[in-house]
């Protein structure tokens, strides 16, 4: 068949694209800036969601969110919907998490290598020796016998670390390339 052949959507089909559309704009709407300033957004999207922030009234925030929608449509939408499912990805807490306890596991610092190498391949971006060097910090703070039985300053201590670790994890996500 020739494009010229091809039948047309059928107007429910693009009612409800529109509406999916509609919904991604919606959850645009109520991230934060430095949110939305991460997702590859055209100019006129981003002076859309400007506007956005003014408008309280659920009304005006629905019609808005059409506009925001057909303007969604108007771009590169795939980029766009593959990046805010990153930015959005209930996951990520989760594995940030696994890996600082990963880490806390780990009897020495050479042993965490494999772990510190992975979290690199996701990260390309981060600094390999500020890593290790955060690494080694948590392993070190961690209590030579059970946590129960050790003192108050080795607490925090380890709390401390574990704290820090867990930021540099959180500024190399936040920082991360969404598309």
């Amino acid at each position: 068949m020739t494009e010229y052949n091809d039948p047309l959507p059928s107007k429910t089909r693009r009612k409800l694209e529109m509406q999916d559309l509609q919904d991604v704009g919606l959850k645009i709407m109520d991230l934060k800036a430095g949110q939305q300033a991460r997702l590859p957004l055209s100019d006129a999207l981003r002076a859309a969601l400007e506007e956005a922030r003014r408008i309280n009234h659920p009304d005006a925030r629905r019609r808005h969110a059409l506009y925001v929608g057909r303007l969604i449509s108007d771009g590169d939408t795939d980029s766009l919907l593959t990046a805010l499912d990153t930015l959005t990805d209930p996951v990520r807490q989760q594995r940030l998490q696994q890996w600082t306890e990963q880490i806390l596991a780990c009897p020495g610092p050479r042993d965490a290598e494999p772990l510190l190498q992975r979290i690199l391949e996701f990260y390309p971006e981060a600094d390999r020796q500020t890593l290790r060097n955060q690494a080694r910090n948590l392993i070190k703070a961690r209590p030579e016998g059970d946590l129960a039985e050790a003192g108050a300053d080795q607490r925090a201590r380890l709390k401390r670390e574990r704290k820090r670790f867990q930021g540099l994890l959180n500024e190399l996500e936040k920082n991360a390339a969404l598309y």
